[in-house]
């Protein structure tokens, strides 16, 4: 994405700044496509940083807390939750040895998460590179975007330390179609939910997406399943390393047409089914990126060493030449006082 200067501080200092804020709901952009991982790294010492939000929604969602309390009349009741989904995550990536890269993501302001990608094979003309990695590591069970007052999630739905290995392959050199596919399978956040709390139609672990582009890849539009839910969007490089990323989430919501979420928990709630899952409806949102560097360019280091080499070489010459350039002044110098003798 090209060298650190000073004319790109400013921009990384403002997305900085914006990160700092409140953190609760948004896509996970930053490990290569949506809400899924490709098999791709960052350029040694390549860093970005960015915020993911979702800008349309419906706003609260009505939900209630996931423990019953006791009223007056020593009735138990669920006590009501508002939800408000338009708020921003924020992360950070980097990359190292061009094969590793490792994050972290703020979900809210107390709970952050880590993630790790590594390259096993490199791309080739013939065949996908592949990749594994992990999501989520060192959150809660249930962590996920839309904190404390996030759906239920039960132990076998674990949302935490989600493992996954992914092929990715850039087919415009086999089929002539400039598209880039990604596919994989994962455990905890890629598998759907649990039956009993279908908030989505799981997926048994299978994710994948496919990237058409445009203008050298300066603009790729997205479609992608998540292992959960059914993601579109389209990707704009900008210049400076900027990357903006308009997307919907959660889209096979916007015909199913009622809540999933069909749980009889005891008490029952006071509306039956609900929509009190984050889940159940589909979101319109917008991710910022901002690339710097890589720092630290192997090629370019190489290079500079050659170069140092060479100069090295040649100033030895240059040395070797300057004595016998001695030794033949000496030489010349013995000759004419021969020459002129006694």
């Amino acid at each position: 994405m090209g060298c650190l200067t000073g004319i790109r501080i400013a921009p990384a200092i403002c997305i900085v700044g914006v990160a700092a804020v409140p953190a609760l709901a948004g896509v996970d952009v930053q490990n290569g496509v949506l809400d899924t991982p490709n098999a791709y790294v960052m350029e040694n010492t390549q860093f970005n940083i960015g915020v993911s939000s979702y800008a349309v929604t419906a706003g609260e969602i009505t939900s209630y807390r996931r423990d019953p309390l006791k009223n007056d009349q020593g009735k138990w009741y669920y006590p009501e939750i508002n939800k408000n989904l338009r708020e921003l995550d924020a992360f950070f990536q980097i990359g190292l040895f061009g094969r590793l890269e490792l994050g972290v993501r703020e979900y809210t302001p107390d709970k952050y998460v880590g993630n790790a990608k590594v390259l096993i094979k490199k791309e080739s003309s013939r065949w996908p590179a592949v990749a594994a990695g992990i999501f989520n590591v060192g959150g809660d069970h249930d962590i996920g975007p839309y904190g404390e007052n996030s759906a239920w999630y039960s132990d076998r739905d674990r949302q935490d330390n989600a493992y996954y290995i992914v092929a990715s392959k850039n087919m415009r050199n086999i089929i002539r179609v400039p598209i880039t596919i990604n596919a994989g399978v994962g455990a905890a956040r890629f598998q759907g939910t649990d039956p009993r709390w279908p908030h989505s139609k799981p997926w048994q672990g299978m994710f994948g997406s496919v990237e058409y582009h445009f203008l050298d890849e300066r603009i790729s539009i997205i479609g992608e399943v998540d292992g959960r839910d059914l993601n579109l969007g389209a990707r704009f490089k900008l210049p400076w390393g900027f990357v903006v990323t308009p997307y919907v989430s959660e889209l096979e919501e916007a015909w199913w047409g009622a809540p999933t979420t069909s749980t009889k928990p005891s008490p029952a709630y006071p509306h039956g089914i609900t929509y009190d899952d984050e889940y159940d409806s589909p979101k319109g949102g917008i991710a910022v990126q901002f690339y710097v560097g890589p720092l630290y360019r192997k090629a370019e280091t190489e290079r500079l060493r050659a170069l140092r080499s060479r100069l090295k070489r040649a100033e030895e010459r240059l040395k070797q030449a300057r004595q016998r350039r001695e030794i033949l002044e000496q030489r010349v110098e013995e000759i004419r006082e021969e020459l002129m003798g006694p």
